[in-house]
């Protein structure tokens, strides 16, 4: 656990019940207000990616794509 995430931890469990509540109710309200943003990127992402949107991107997929072409080519 990094430094700063357990200093937080360590805030939080210093906290009244009540004071917990407020915070885990605070926490809420951000997640709410933040989701439509993170829906409409996510949604002009989509786009943009146009015709490619089906197209995996990881390393790991791109990798094995790699090695089937390889494996394809020594067999010719």
């Amino acid at each position: 656990m990094s430094k700063q995430v357990q200093t937080i931890v360590e805030a939080v469990r210093s906290l009244t019940a009540e004071q917990r509540m407020e915070l885990m109710e605070a926490l809420a309200t951000l997640e709410t207000s933040r989701t439509p943003v993170f829906a409409g990127r996510r949604e002009r992402v989509q786009a943009i990616k146009g015709k490619y949107r089906n197209v995996p991107t990881s390393s790991e997929s791109f990798m094995s794509r790699k090695r089937e072409d390889l494996a394809l080519e020594s067999r010719s």
